[in-house]
């Protein structure tokens, strides 16, 4: 029983004890703590870009007991949401001169020259799978192919590092398809209407009104011509039955006088 109620005892004194250190009454704060200045984040920004080397902005003050800012800095920093920025995807002709290139407007800010450049591909085919990438021979922040081949088919990926401290800061893949220039033809803007080609420049028209496509010149050609036949066509025949008719009627009408001119004589 003694063993209990000192277990008790000590059980009701750890309840209250913190409620008598913690009383506004009996809390008193030192001094030196009351004058005391801390350095406060007050406002940041996001990161720049959503996958690679980037810049976000940060506000810095000090802030004392009263809360008061002072001495408010302004600071911008590197900052690397994700160092993977997937895949891009690019078709060209056999013969074309083509450029792939993992640059972008955050690390130009920079200096290319604070990067080092990686490249490695896997050929014929489109895959983001690195255990079937080889090194390819190049530190340069691009790929040239002049011209592009069929051979040049494939998966490229570049990985960008920060020379001083060799941190990875960015990774795209690249796929890459060189088809035969006699295959198909990739002009797709000939194709394209006068207000789709003011949509791609960037005006804005109502393409609802204009849902029907122009055709080719050669197909306005071929039908102006089938048209214009088909009415010469018209127009002949019912020439030919006017002349045929007559000529029936012609005939017919001299059978008759034939006829009734025989009768006449043997009469």
């Amino acid at each position: 029983m003694k063993a209990a109620r000192s277990i008790l005892g000590i059980l009701l004194l750890a309840t209250y004890r913190p409620v008598l250190v913690t009383s506004p009454e009996n809390l008193t704060i030192p001094e030196l703590l009351q004058n005391a200045v801390g350095r406060v984040l007050v406002n940041a920004t996001s990161c720049s870009v959503t996958c690679g080397l980037g810049y976000k902005e940060e506000t810095v003050c000090e802030v004392g007991s009263d809360g008061v800012r002072k001495k408010c800095k302004f600071e911008r920093l590197e900052c690397v949401a994700s160092w993977s920025c997937g895949m891009l995807h690019f078709t060209v002709l056999a013969g074309s001169e083509f450029e792939l290139s993992c640059l972008s407007s955050d690390i130009l800010a920079v200096g290319k020259e604070a990067f080092r450049f990686t490249w490695r591909v896997a050929r014929g085919i489109i895959s983001i799978n690195d255990v079937i990438f080889k090194p390819y021979r190049s530190n340069m922040h691009f790929l040239q192919f002049k011209p592009a081949l069929e051979y040049h088919s494939g998966t490229y990926r570049c990985d960008v590092q920060q020379l001083k401290n060799l941190r990875l800061v960015k990774r795209v893949y690249f796929g890459l398809r060189v088809l035969p220039s006699k295959l198909v033809n990739l002009n797709f803007d000939q194709y394209l209407t006068e207000n789709q080609k003011l949509v791609d420049e960037g005006f804005e028209v109502n393409l609802d009104n204009y849902s029907k496509l122009d055709q080719p010149k050669w197909q306005k050609r071929v039908i102006s011509t089938l048209s214009v036949g088909a009415v010469v066509g018209v127009l002949v025949g019912v020439l030919v039955s006017i002349a045929l008719c007559r000529v029936l009627s012609r005939i017919l009408s001299t059978g008759i006088q034939e006829k009734l001119y025989a009768s006449l004589l043997r009469s």
